[in-house]
């Protein structure tokens, strides 16, 4: 089962505006694949941490990207408690 959720496409990266971007409840993301170009994205928090709770790995991307991806990649904080980044992987068909 497949979960949907929104993600924005990301102008800025780096450490800085990746750190601004976690006190606004927003999660750094970045999907490649298929040989297609790698797109920076932003992830509202509070949606993906529900569906990392239920364990969702197949989720369909909603907002500036629209594509079916599998979680490949969750980066924790030290402590295991915060999501610091996000890789996604395209699905293919």
């Amino acid at each position: 089962m497949a979960e949907t959720l929104k993600a924005t496409k990301r102008e800025k990266t780096g450490k800085i505006a990746n750190r601004n971007l976690r006190l606004n409840g927003k999660i750094p993301a970045v999907l490649y694949g298929e040989g297609k170009d790698v797109v920076h994205l932003e992830l509202c928090a509070d949606q993906f941490n529900t569906i990392v709770r239920h364990g969702v790995k197949n989720i369909t991307l909603e907002g500036d990207v629209s594509e079916s991806v599998v979680m490949r990649e969750v980066q924790w904080d030290t402590f295991g408690t915060e999501v610091l980044h996000v890789d996604f992987f395209r699905a293919g068909n």
